[in-house]
């Protein structure tokens, strides 16, 4: 007959390796989910170049693309990636107009030249509407913005909520969709309660 000394040492350890699987599932499960969203954290490695207060407009035929600016950019040259906080971006698009974009977070795809904001993010578009969202991303090459996160719209007369956003910057076409809700003002008027 075994005695209750023997026994313990043995739940102790099971106990050990079930906690240690759970984090680890845990771990693995979260590092996938960021994946799956689309937002990257800092490469494993140390940056290859750091700078403060960066300041970079991309030009093209003498045109302003788009003007970075970020208090921190950490340069990873064998990833293309630059790691960047508390970011500014301006996109310059047809007829002098601009959308401004701002996040806590970024990460600039230096090859494709696609950027992606995350941590409380706001843009300004050209039709007066302001978002905030969690996070977007800046395809270069399809010049639209877009988010799969839950999104806020605001403008003169209306305030949109949805699961997620697009702006088109060749057409200035805003989209909300998944379970939009609207709140409209300025469409109908009431004269003494009639």
């Amino acid at each position: 007959m075994k005695g209750p000394g023997k026994v313990v040492p043995w739940l102790l350890v099971a106990a050990a390796v079930g906690v240690a699987a759970l984090f680890s599932h845990a771990f693995l499960k979260t590092k996938k989910d960021r994946a799956a969203d689309g937002v990257l954290s800092a490469p494993a490695v140390d940056s290859d170049i750091r700078l403060t207060d960066m300041d970079y407009t991309e030009v093209r035929e003498g045109k302003p693309i788009w003007r970075i600016k970020a208090h921190e950019a950490k340069y990873y040259e064998g990833e293309q990636k630059t790691l960047l906080s508390r970011v500014d971006l301006t996109l310059f698009m047809e007829s002098d107009r601009e959308v401004h974009l701002a996040s806590d977070y970024g990460l600039l795809h230096t090859g494709r030249k696609d950027i992606e904001l995350w941590g409380r993010v706001t843009a300004r578009v050209p039709q007066g509407y302001e978002v905030e969202t969690d996070k977007v991303y800046y395809d270069h090459g399809a010049q639209k913005i877009r988010s799969q996160a839950p999104v806020r719209l605001m403008g003169p007369q209306v305030d949109l909520q949805g699961n997620q956003w697009q702006y088109d910057l060749a057409t200035s076409t805003v989209f909300v969709e998944g379970e939009v809700r609207a709140l409209v003002r300025g469409l109908f008027s009431v004269r003494n309660g009639k």
